[in-house]
């Protein structure tokens, strides 16, 4: 018994002593963590390892697609959201760099209204996003989703900036559509007041009727009232003796030389029918370059060529009507005429019977300098009539243009001589 007795307690010894060898190495321990914690090397500053992940914004490069990116490598990275703004600071550029440094200094470490700047510096905020959301249209010639994701992005924009609620977001279509729909007296004062909700809507729109209303009211009432009263000479002062009527400065007639008369239009003959009378005028013209003899027809509306001097392109076609009345569809053509007085485009119809190559009329705009030469005056000398040769009974109908009563261009008036009538 005794034996046992002394057994146990050298256990105990020995356990007590064991215990007391744990309490002290885990002492030590605590005091070897401590100790590292206290000398541990700190993490890395994130604006010192940005440039790893980060590249400056570009002009190519899209701001709102840029700020997304960065979004997404803060977060992964786990970078604390105040230093956001002071990290992104040193990769922007241009219209984005100016929006920073335009903010205030509290201002600026808030990457939320560092953003908003940002967006609406570039042309980007909701408001300009509602604005380009009305104007969209779709094009033809660009990609599809290119146009949806255009659309999806503004509409985002406009209507989902700041996390609204359902009806937060109904109550700003409401807005958009109300604003367009006020007459212009209102919806200027209204929209510089910006509402952002119905009621503050109603309100702006209540006092601008109101503003509108009173300045009537108050121009009516200052208006002056204008009476007409005769003057009258200060008291003490003579009234001056008034001056006899002088009438105004006239233009008199002076005697000059007599006016010359209208210079006498030529004749030019039917050219549907083959009629061209001898000794009209005729030109040298280029016809796209190819130089060609033309007889001028100053009645003629419409330029017509011979068919052996141009082809025809295409199937273009014009109405021609003459002087007898016979209408005809002839191929028309494009070209260039250029005389002395100058070169211009004209459509001329094409006819394969035409008895000259090119008769000119009066749609070429050089026309009538290119006629001037060939003119005669009407009264030579000193102020004598020159004697005019007596007109034949039957004359033979030549044609001038005039604008014809039937369908098509005018192709001709019949003229009898010198006083040209029409028949």
């Amino acid at each position: 018994m005794e034996e046992i007795i002394r057994r146990l307690t050298e256990l105990t010894a020995r356990q007590m002593q064991f215990s007391e060898q744990l309490s002290r190495r885990q002492d030590a321990t605590e005091q070897m963590i401590a100790a590292t914690a206290a000398a541990r090397i700190p993490l890395p500053d994130a604006r010192s390892t940005a440039h790893f992940h980060l590249t400056k914004l570009s002009d190519q490069d899209d701001v709102e697609a840029y700020l997304h990116i960065f979004e997404v490598i803060a977060t992964r990275e786990a970078w604390d959201k105040s230093e956001w703004a002071r990290i992104l600071a040193p990769f922007l550029t241009g219209e984005a760099q100016r929006a920073y440094y335009s903010l205030q200094a509290l201002a600026s470490e808030d990457y939320e209204a560092l953003k908003r700047e940002i967006l609406a510096q570039v042309g980007l905020s909701p408001v300009t996003a509602a604005q380009q959301f009305q104007e969209w249209m779709y094009n033809k010639a660009a990609p599809i989703r290119a146009q949806v994701a255009q659309l999806t992005r503004l509409t985002h924009l406009w209507l989902l900036t700041g996390e609204p609620t359902a009806s937060q977001v109904a109550e700003k279509v409401m807005l958009d559509r109300l604003l367009r729909a006020l007459p212009r007296r209102l919806r200027g004062p209204v929209g510089m007041s910006n509402p952002s909700s119905l009621r503050e809507l109603v309100e702006s729109v209540e006092l601008a009727e109101a503003s509108i209303a009173r300045d009537a009211g108050e121009r009516a009432m200052t208006q002056p009232r204008r009476v007409n009263r005769p003057w009258r000479p200060p008291e003490g002062t003579s009234q001056p003796v008034g001056r006899p009527a002088v009438s105004s400065l006239q233009d008199e007639p002076m005697p000059t030389e007599p006016t010359p008369a209208a210079p006498r239009a030529w004749l030019a003959g039917c050219g549907v029918h083959r009629r061209i009378p001898s000794g009209a005028p005729e030109r040298r013209i280029r016809l796209d370059g190819q130089a060609v003899t033309a007889v001028l027809d100053s009645g003629s509306s419409v330029t017509l060529v011979q068919s052996s001097v141009i082809r025809h392109r295409g199937k273009i076609m014009i109405p021609i009507t003459c002087v007898h009345g016979d209408t005809r569809s002839v191929p028309a053509r494009r070209v260039t005429i250029s005389a002395g007085p100058g070169a211009w485009p004209l459509e001329v119809g094409i006819v394969e019977d035409l008895p000259v190559p090119v008769l000119l009329g009066r749609d070429w705009p050089g026309f009538d300098q290119l006629l001037t030469p060939s003119r005669e005056p009407a009264e030579r000398g000193n102020g004598r009539r020159r004697r005019r040769p007596a007109r034949p009974r039957n004359p033979r109908p030549v044609m001038l243009a005039t604008d014809s009563e039937r369908e098509g261009d005018g192709f001709g008036t019949v003229f009898t001589g010198q006083d040209s009538k029409p028949k």
